[in-house]
């Protein structure tokens, strides 16, 4: 006669099936990503430089869906070539097919996309040209912000997004600062076609009972448009924004084409200064393309150039850069 004992596998294989039964509409994923730069930059204001930079990134995402609605999560780390590490995006999101809520760190909508921007700098910055994209409310908030963002879908044509951020800029003594924004836009799209506008508002409170003034406002909107015709992207780009501290209005147009591996774009932004006869302009024009290594997936290496002009900044009124980067998804 042969007795048989309960098998002690027996609780683990329930345990699992269980799990595989709970997890049948879930989604998990890990990858990682390594991107190395290696730049020469030539500035009129000083001598050429050779740098590289680079980082690999790790994400982590998960997406479960149950009865129409689905939770989905998501966490970037950075690991950077000069010893330090950062986040990138932290976030979840959840809703269903007509609206969801986004709570964390990540970026909102683009509303001055550049394409293939593997390199893009620009002359004049020290000298007060400044480049306005409508992004200051877009998002991936410091250590000490939060974001929201909710987006609303009444048609398949039609999408609406509202984005708020706020927290502390500067904790350093009497330099503290709060922030908080707002950030409305919407989004009509169609076959081949799409355009979104939006505008927003940050407001900077300082702590140091001296900063004059002590609350600032910055504003503006953005329009962008995108076309797809004949394998080509092609983003054409307007934002105008003010700052109550600097007393300036920053008009900036942009342009770009994205066609398979190549890319082309260029920017032009103009800040009116108050109580300024010759206010600051600049031209910045760049160019990209990715060719594979080996023909090996996931492998690529891009060339990219970056040339940008500016008047009535003093030296920094050239800049010229070329970005070697290599790619490898693992």
């Amino acid at each position: 006669m042969i007795t048989k004992t309960p098998s002690k596998s027996l609780p683990f294989l329930a345990l699992s099936l269980a799990l595989g039964v709970s997890q049948a509409n879930a989604e998990f994923g890990i990858g990682a990503n390594i991107e190395l730069d290696t730049d020469v930059i030539d500035s009129k204001a000083g001598d050429t430089t050779y740098e590289q930079g680079g980082r690999i990134e790790v994400n982590v995402t998960g997406k479960k869906e149950l009865n129409g609605y689905f939770v989905e999560g998501k966490g970037s780390g950075l690991l950077k070539k000069d010893g330090t590490a950062a986040t990138d995006d932290m976030w979840i999101k959840f809703g269903n097919d007509t609206w969801d809520l986004q709570a964390g760190r990540f970026e909102a909508i683009n509303l001055f996309p550049l394409g293939k921007d593997t390199v893009v700098s620009h002359a004049g910055e020290d000298g007060g040209a400044v480049v306005y994209q409508a992004n200051k409310v877009r998002g991936r908030a410091g250590d000490n912000g939060g974001q929201f963002a909710l987006r609303v879908r009444p048609s398949s044509m039609i999408s609406l997004e509202l984005d708020t951020i706020w927290g502390d800029a500067d904790e350093d003594g009497d330099n503290q600062e709060t922030f908080s924004g707002l950030r409305p836009s919407v989004t009509f799209s169609g076959d081949s076609f799409s355009i979104s506008a939006g505008y927003e508002k940050l407001q900077y409170e300082f702590a140091d009972t001296t900063a004059d003034p002590k609350e600032v406002d910055q504003s503006g909107f953005g329009v962008t448009g995108n076309i797809s015709a004949g394998g080509a992207s092609i983003n054409l780009n307007a934002a105008m924004g003010s700052d109550d501290i600097s007393k300036s209005d920053v008009t900036t147009f942009g342009a770009n084409v994205t066609y398979g591996n190549f890319g082309l774009g260029a920017v032009h932004s103009e800040t009116d200064v108050d109580g300024v006869d010759d206010d600051p302009t600049v031209t910045t024009v760049y160019i990209a393309y990715t060719l594979p290594l080996f023909d090996i997936d996931n492998a690529s290496v891009t060339f990219a150039g970056s040339t940008s002009s500016a008047d009535n900044v003093g030296d920094d009124d050239e800049l010229n850069q070329f970005r070697t980067r290599f790619n490898y998804t693992f």
